[in-house]
């Protein structure tokens, strides 16, 4: 079984972009648990993949702006952390 990730990004979501164009961006890439905080603008994923970079491409190729903020390993008590 593979390791599982938390992945944090901050992003403010637009009027004009809505919840299900992110939705259907994450599904795309297989990423079965999220959930967006709009009042600190945080974007936290829990998926298989580690590469945080693939995921950031993806939402910004959709037309969000992320900002990587933390990567934790689930399996493991520390992660790597960008500030």
């Amino acid at each position: 079984m593979g390791n599982t990730y938390k992945i944090f990004f901050r992003t403010h979501i637009q009027a004009n972009k809505s919840l299900q164009k992110l939705h259907d961006c994450l599904k795309h890439l297989n990423v079965k648990h999220w959930a967006y905080d709009f009042q600190e603008f945080l974007l936290t994923l829990t998926s298989e993949l580690s590469d945080f970079t693939r995921i950031q491409l993806a939402l910004r190729s959709a037309g969000y702006v992320c900002h990587f903020i933390k990567l934790e390993n689930m399996n493991e008590a520390n992660g790597v952390s960008m500030a």
